[in-house]
């Protein structure tokens, strides 16, 4: 025999209200969003949920997909309708959710839907705006910011605009390419550096040899560093003390030089470098021509220090070893003298 239970009385999982009224808030800002922005509108789905309920996808006025987006919490019902002061209506908020939207990498718009007359009201989560109450926080949504197509302007204004970074890259990816074909680097150093102890320019031109493996693998033992404004001083560079001075601060303040720097015949700096570091003496020879007498035991710590640079710049960069031994032969034979 079938026994009738009453169902009132049973225990089954209960439907609330607020969860209807909720929905319905979804379903008006999505229409309005989609329809009247043209934007896509997003929901969040109820187990990621914290505190933002669903995502604007701006889309622009062409059709375009511009990656730029605004977070959106949505509160819906005639309870966020009760409080208010002479300029808008009082949202109150947790305050893991005030911290949770400030550390959103893109903007919070705090919506709120009037069900009964499909009206929505917003305001953007300005910490400037916010105000302390008790243990949670505080916002004023103002009366006169429903949210119409001309809202579309301003919501606009808190994204970060759109660039065409395949354009960009175009000329970037022609330095990279420059850069890869390219026989010797050049860096031209200007004597108003050199007097004013200055190394920014130059260490940020060997930075962009950084950007990718590629470019650094490509850049090995390229670099040469022309330092420019001297030709009417008829001293010799490595003569002058505040060459000497800068080369030396240079040698400490980068990394990698002897991964980078040109180690042929004519390669310039590394021999400014040396002769700036290690002790020689110049004298005139048969022929009447200017040379120089290195003592190549006061360049045993620079050469040291080149050897344990190179170490840790191979390790860092992930660069093998048999380039290691590569690049650690040929500094040698030059500071050597060994190069023909």
């Amino acid at each position: 025999m079938l026994v009738r239970h009453n169902i009132n009385k049973m225990r089954l999982p209960k439907y609330h209200k607020s969860s209807k009224t909720g929905e319905e808030g979804i379903t008006i800002l999505k229409r309005f969003v989609e329809t009247e922005l043209n934007w896509i509108f997003r929901p969040n789905h109820k187990e990621y949920d914290f505190g933002i309920d669903a995502y604007f996808d701006i889309i622009t006025d062409y059709g375009n997909v511009t990656g730029k987006t605004i977070a959106v919490q949505v509160k819906t019902g005639a309870s966020f309708f009760t409080e208010k002061n002479e300029f808008g209506w009082i949202y109150r908020g947790e305050m893991s959710h005030l911290n949770y939207y400030l550390n959103h990498d893109i903007p919070v718009i705090i919506v709120l839907v009037n069900e009964s007359t499909s009206k929505i009201y917003w305001t953007h989560c300005d910490p400037n705006k916010t105000e302390k109450a008790g243990s949670s926080w505080k916002i004023t949504m103002p009366f006169n910011q429903e949210l119409k197509l001309k809202s579309k302007k301003e919501l606009i204004q808190y994204v970060s605009p759109v660039k065409d970074y395949a354009s960009q890259l175009d000329d970037f990816w022609k330095v990279n390419k420059a850069i890869r074909d390219a026989g010797i680097i050049l860096f031209i150093v200007e004597r108003e550096d050199i007097e004013e102890n200055s190394y920014e320019r130059l260490l940020l031109g060997v930075e962009r040899l950084f950007v990718s493996p590629e470019i650094t693998k490509e850049s090995k033992e390229k670099v040469d560093i022309l330092i420019n404004g001297y030709n009417d001083d008829p001293r010799e560079l490595i003569d002058i003390p505040e060459v000497r001075k800068w080369v030396k601060s240079i040698f400490k303040r980068g990394n990698g030089w002897a991964y980078f720097l040109t180690k042929g015949k004519h390669a310039q700096f590394l021999r400014v470098m040396q002769l700036c570091i290690m002790e020689y003496k110049q004298f005139i020879d048969k022929k009447g021509q200017k040379q120089l007498d290195i003592d190549l035991v006061s360049g045993i710590p620079f050469l040291e220090e080149m050897y344990t640079d190179l170490n840790k710049f191979t390790k860092k960069n992930n660069i093998p070893i048999e380039i290691n031994k590569e690049v650690s032969k040929n500094l040698s034979d030059f500071l050597m003298g060994k190069v023909k």
